[in-house]
């Protein structure tokens, strides 16, 4: 029997990525005559390197420090024979190799609290600010967005007018939300909805409001201790812009106009003008040269946009499809920027390959956190399913794999602006196929999905990480993928019973701050009760979720779960108070 689990303390002194530097022990639970630790760099040229384990009254253990940033696989050697595992389970079995990632400790981590994602035409009308000239202003706000094109070919031309005006007049329901941080989809000038073909970084956009609004939005936000992040939209621009300026509805000379532009460099020509390289194949979408001299220097450069918009006082960014910036434009970012910096990505961040290489996103000097899509599928895998075996192995790999401060700076989602809403991914409903039928749709589960919601959103919020509430799933909103789950907020409409759901976690997520910092440890008694741990020196909360057709009987259990504190379906947390 061979014993090793490396997101227990017992077995690894440092969970999760380790600094370079850092001393670390490793320790296995066997009996054998001998037992060696085998670590090796990923890269070509990198050869395995043998650490002799010292018996100990159980097995082995060995500490070693790595003194290079990198990601790294290791095994054992046990008397002669190769163990490993990749599935994260314990007992470890013969298989793949255990993943190790040496960082070096530049991360800023967000502060604990909890996100609130906004669309901003889509959130609040305060004031009707600029009628875009051409453009569709949509008079019903609780009308389906349009999901066919206009009569140009165009999309997301249709606009609600929720505005920075609107985003101001809620910062007190927000912060009765225990919102901390308030995540802006784009906001500068762009000529769709969505604004991610950006027509010019330096202006906010005129249908959302002024600099000056902004100004106010960081400053009103700053007195309710909450940060604005914005959404960094740097892979590519809008073949509408002042950079590009494809259609001549800008006083520049674009990149499309002219190889003398100013601009020319930060783009790819096949054939000049009308071939380029464009994101995911949309020509209104041309890829920027994240590496262009020129680029670097607008974007980066002193007095650029970076620092453009951090000196008005946001809390950070959020890098729109990080895949896609190049390793050299992440570094130079996060060396040039004062904020956070969180990166869109889908998959584990650690282990991720993207493009030909692998991504270094937490080496150091690049990401502070990622979102965290991985954890979204699995919180709904479970609810749908009942079984938590895909919950818990996403756990475990992440909490092996990621830096601990860039572990509880994850935004952990339930839905964004990509995805279907929560409320319609855990229905059972039967899903439409054709856009047509899901414009119409009506969620006929509305208070099974509602009952599920409640659950996730508790697991949310107590798992490492900070939760992130997209606009109006507090509400009740419900609808497919884009652009159905870009409706408007429903003011007035709202589910009451939902929202007084989220501000009592929202409460409860302040009151246990610290504890919901602290470690982490997975007490689920089977496959069907998903269950863990969050604590610190004074405090211990346990989540049950059952999923199961059967109630859990508490009573002789090994656990100790404490006083029950909150109850929501067949989820309870329990809070037990230690003894200094």
């Amino acid at each position: 029997m061979i014993d090793y689990d490396p997101c227990n303390k017992r077995f690894k002194s440092i969970v999760g990525g380790v600094e370079e530097n850092k001393e670390l022990t490793i320790s296995i639970v066997c009996d054998a005559q001998s037992a060696s630790l085998v670590l090796q760099k990923e890269g070509e040229g990198h050869m395995p390197v043998y650490y002799p384990m010292t018996r100990t009254e159980k097995g082995f253990s060995v500490t070693l420090k790595i003194t290079t940033c990198g990601l790294y696989f290791y095994w054992f050697c046990i008397d002669g024979v190769r163990f490993a595992s990749d599935d994260m389970q314990s007992p470890i079995q013969g298989g793949h190799d255990y993943l190790q990632l040496v960082y070096r400790d530049d991360f800023r981590p967000l502060k604990g609290g909890v996100i609130y994602q906004i669309m901003p035409d889509r959130f609040c009308i305060g004031e009707r600010a600029h009628i875009k000239e051409g453009k569709h202003f949509q008079s019903d706000w609780y009308a389906v967005p349009e999901y066919r094109p206009d009569e140009n070919g165009e999309y997301n031309t249709e606009f609600f007018g929720g505005n920075l005006k609107g985003v101001i007049g809620k910062l007190d329901y927000l912060k009765e939300l225990g919102v901390t941080y308030i995540y802006l989809n784009p906001i500068f000038q762009s000529p769709s909805s969505h604004r991610y073909d950006t027509s010019d970084y330096e202006k906010i956009d005129e249908a959302l409001g002024s600099e000056k609004d902004f100004e106010n939005l960081v400053s009103e936000a700053r007195k309710r201790d909450m940060g604005i992040i914005l959404d960094g939209v740097f892979s590519h621009t809008g073949a509408d812009s002042k950079y590009f300026n494809r259609y001549g509805n800008y006083d520049s000379v674009g990149a499309y106009q002219s190889k003398e532009s100013p601009y020319f460099s930060w783009y790819t020509f096949m054939h000049f003008p009308d071939l380029y390289k464009s994101w995911w194949g949309f020509e209104t979408l041309p890829e920027v040269n994240e590496t262009s001299p020129s680029y670097l220097e607008y974007m980066l450069g002193e007095g650029g946009i970076i620092s453009k918009w951090e000196q008005k006082g946001i809390a950070g960014w959020r890098l729109d499809v990080a895949d896609e910036l190049p390793d050299e434009f992440l570094y130079e970012l996060k060396k040039r920027s004062d904020c956070t910096v969180i990166g869109e990505v889908w998959e584990n961040a650690a282990r991720k390959y993207a493009y030909g290489a692998r991504r270094r996103y937490f080496l150091g000097g690049q990401l502070d956190g990622v979102t965290n899509y991985p954890i979204r599928n699995a919180i709904i895998d479970f609810l749908r399913s009942g079984n938590n075996l895909s919950l818990r192995r996403t756990l475990r790999e992440l909490i092996n794999d990621y830096p601990q401060k860039a572990f509880l700076s994850m935004m952990n989602i339930l839905g964004t602006h990509d995805t279907e809403r929560i409320l319609t991914a855990l229905s059972c409903d039967e899903k439409p196929h054709d856009k047509a039928q899901k414009a119409t749709y009506i969620q006929s589960d509305l208070s099974q999905a509602t009952e599920k919601l409640k659950i996730a959103s508790l697991i949310q919020f107590m798992l490492p990480g900070v939760p992130c509430i997209y606009y109006g799933d507090e509400a009740g909103l419900f609808g497919h993928e884009d652009p159905f789950c870009r409706k408007c907020y429903p003011w007035g409409r709202e589910n009451k019973e939902l929202i007084e759901h989220y501000k009592m976690l929202g409460r409860w997520r302040r009151e246990y701050a610290s504890a919901l910092c602290g470690e982490f440890e997975d007490v689920s008694p089977n496959e069907n009760v998903f269950a863990f741990r969050r604590k610190d020196e004074k405090s211990e909360l346990t989540l049950l979720v059952n999923r199961s057709a059967k109630d859990i009987e508490l009573v002789g259990k090994k656990l100790i779960y404490g006083e029950k504190i909150l109850r929501s379906g067949r989820a309870a947390v329990f809070l037990r108070e230690l003894q200094p």
